[in-house]
């Protein structure tokens, strides 16, 4: 199962022969349906073929692959779901529950024959249910989410820019180090085992990227023009214990703000080659269906104006797709498509549906995605939209609108964006340099690594990471300056 690049899309497969691209299409939906048996069956008929050509032979590897990953995602039956929501709301019946199932706030799949749940079905139904929602609340009044945004970062943010009219500013340098551990056994020892860690994009809203130590000492980095930022390391396999790989990394990051006139803001051309591949359809992800199209249509309405669609793309989304723990992209046939279905998702869910819609309506859109730095410390998505005359700004759906009355604070993130950032990615199913040999763990997004050795791909379940952050404060020298350390 080589591959030295992300999942190819299925759509991709209509170049080979109509019998191959309909075989593979019908294996892909049959994972999908939890059919497994007749997929298994099919996979091993194609892979038989003396004829059969490398694409469709990847293809239907993946597929392979992707059941074993779905199989790790759904691995909890009824009984523990149901006890593990009453161990939170233990006034939840079994007809409420029973509803909540029916009613897709509880995630399950039907493999063949026997329904498996999610593993995190029980936390998000109180995300996804209000029914269940309230019911936490009463046992648990104090329980808050997680502070995603400080109200009072926001405005320090505006008030730089009433201040220096810029548009970069509010800057914060922060210090990294990123470890990730095989698990012992894993690899035989002494084998060699290669490894992809996160890494600052250099451009944009950071600079002053330094890199402070790795272990193992050699590294490669990837091209600062690359749209994926990693640093490769290689190790042979432990004899005792996990082993360990890790990068440690300064840099700055600027908040970004510019208030947004509509009456300025005026449609852009679809000729324009810097923009065509922004406004584009790229299957498996951004896909203009029927379904998108009408969603579109209730959404927009007759509206004409670029940034005023993309002001109710933005509230739809943040409204109506309700975050959520999702599972692995790479078991997802169409990120959009599954948060129309079941009406929620994480951060990539949600903003990959923002940006179908957004170039679905003339509004070129490009991903964005790193980890967020402060006060919440976790991995995360967003993106970047085209509005001319004002160029690329950012949106994070996700974080939505500001509980603020003032119009510019409310709509801060359609436009602006805050310095507790680390980019990683300025774009989404890029290739790691250099190339990955097997498929990777993560087709869309690049954010907790990749790992592989001679004997395949090394799968999350099979390594742990640690995302450590520190906030250098303004006038302390930091670490690189002390080191002498090569930027």
């Amino acid at each position: 199962m080589r591959l030295s690049f992300a999942f190819t899309p299925l759509l991709l497969i209509l170049q080979t022969t109509p019998s191959q691209a309909a075989s593979v299409e019908d294996i892909a939906q049959w994972v999908g349906e939890g059919h497994w048996r007749e997929a298994r069956r099919e996979i091993a008929h194609e892979l038989s073929r003396t004829n059969l050509d490398f694409q469709t032979r990847e293809e239907a590897l993946f597929q392979r692959d992707r059941m074993e990953r779905i199989r790790l995602d759904f691995g909890k039956t009824r009984a523990q779901i149901f006890d593990e929501a009453r161990a939170v709301a233990p006034a939840i019946t079994e007809q409420q529950f029973a509803g909540w199932e029916r009613d897709g706030a509880v995630e399950f799949m039907d493999i063949d024959g026997t329904r498996w749940y999610f593993n995190r079905a029980a936390d998000n139904l109180f995300r996804i249910s209000p029914e269940a929602k309230a019911l936490k609340a009463k046992f648990h009044p104090d329980a808050a989410p997680p502070l995603l945004y400080r109200l009072e970062d926001v405005r320090n943010v505006i008030a730089n820019y009433d201040k220096t009219g810029e548009r970069l500013g509010s800057p914060r340098t922060w210090r990294v180090t990123y470890v990730l551990n095989v698990q012992p056994g894993v690899v035989p020892r002494g084998e060699t085992i290669r490894a992809w860690l996160p890494f600052p994009h250099a451009g944009g809203r950071q600079a002053d990227i330094h890199l402070i130590s790795t272990d193992p000492p050699r590294c490669i980095l990837s091209n600062s023009n690359s749209a994926l930022a990693s640093v490769y390391l290689e190790k042979p396999a432990a004899k005792d214990g996990p082993t360990r790989f890790d990068v440690v990394f300064e840099y700055t990051s600027d908040a970004f703000y510019r208030p947004i006139d509509p009456a300025r803001v005026r449609p852009v051309s679809t000729n324009d080659p810097a923009l065509a591949p922004f406004l584009a359809e790229r299957p498996p992800e951004i896909v203009f269906s029927d379904e998108i199209k009408k969603l579109s249509r209730e959404i927009v309405g007759e509206e004409t104006n670029p940034y005023l669609k993309a002001q109710r793309i933005f509230q739809w989304v943040a409204q109506y797709i309700t975050w959520a723990s999702a599972r692995e992209y790479s078991t997802i046939a169409c990120l959009p498509q599954y948060a129309l279905a079941c009406r929620h998702g994480d951060c990539g869910i949600k903003t990959m549906t923002f940006m179908t819609l957004c170039r679905l309506n003339g509004i070129p859109a490009r991903w964005e995605s790193g980890w967020t730095t402060d006060p919440v410390k976790d991995m995360h998505d967003w993106c970047e939209i085209y509005l001319a005359p004002y160029g690329w700004v950012p949106a994070d759906v996700t974080y939505g609108l500001v509980n603020s009355g003032n119009t510019r604070e409310k709509w801060f993130y359609l436009g602006g964006i805050d310095a507790a950032r680390l980019v990683v990615n300025t774009d989404y199913a890029q290739p790691l340099y250099p190339a990955k040999s097997f498929f990777r763990s993560e087709i869309v997004d690049f954010q907790r690594g990749e790992v592989e050795w001679r004997g395949g791909n090394l799968y999350f379940n099979q390594w742990n990471w640690n995302f450590n952050v520190q906030e250098i404060a303004p006038g302390r020298e930091t670490a690189s300056a002390k080191s002498g350390a090569p930027q």
